[in-house]
């Protein structure tokens, strides 16, 4: 039988080491959840786990309901990926490495052109068109889980309130996770 993958050794306490190279590839970090799951009676299977999956439905009518309130893009992500929008084109996107970094930093960012900010490509081969961006983290029990977006492409962008009204459904995203 061939092996068709890295052998490691289980420790005292029945852990094992992620090799380097294999989280790289799969944006694993530290603090970063994986499910592991047993396939076929003696397989482990490790994947990626996102709190925000389960917030799906609440996530949708969160984008909604800000986008009616500031008119702007809005884009709830996971820390890799869009999973809710108020417009489709945004679905299923993934976010850069430079975004998803700032996430995971859990400040939150303002980008405006007129500012002469430079401006940040959010998505993975695409460019950016954007004039104003506003990244609020969605912070649970100190982790970093994913965030709200908001891009503008007009000439009018956001102010203070769409911020506060961001950090607002942060925290009730972030609350709904049991």
């Amino acid at each position: 039988m061939e092996s068709k993958g890295i052998v490691r050794r289980v420790d005292e306490l029945g852990r094992i080491v992620l090799p380097r190279e294999m989280r790289k590839m799969l944006n694993v970090r530290e603090g970063s959840k994986l499910e592991i799951g047993i396939v076929d009676g003696n397989k482990f299977l490790l994947t990626k786990y996102s709190d925000m999956v389960s917030l799906k439905e609440y996530s949708d009518a969160v984008a909604s309901a800000i986008s009616v309130s500031i008119e702007h893009d809005v884009l709830i992500s996971d820390m890799e990926k869009i999973l809710s929008s108020n417009k489709k084109k945004y679905l299923g996107k993934e976010l850069t490495e430079e975004v998803q970094e700032l996430i995971y930093k859990k400040e939150i960012v303002i980008k405006k052109k007129d500012d002469g900010s430079e401006m940040l490509n959010f998505f993975v081969n695409t460019a950016n068109e954007f004039t104003c961006q506003l990244i609020v983290p969605i912070v649970k029990d100190g982790d970093a889980i994913g965030s709200i977006i908001i891009l503008a492409v007009e000439n009018k962008c956001f102010d203070d309130s769409s911020v506060k009204i961001c950090k607002a459904f942060s925290k009730y995203l972030s609350d709904q996770i049991s």
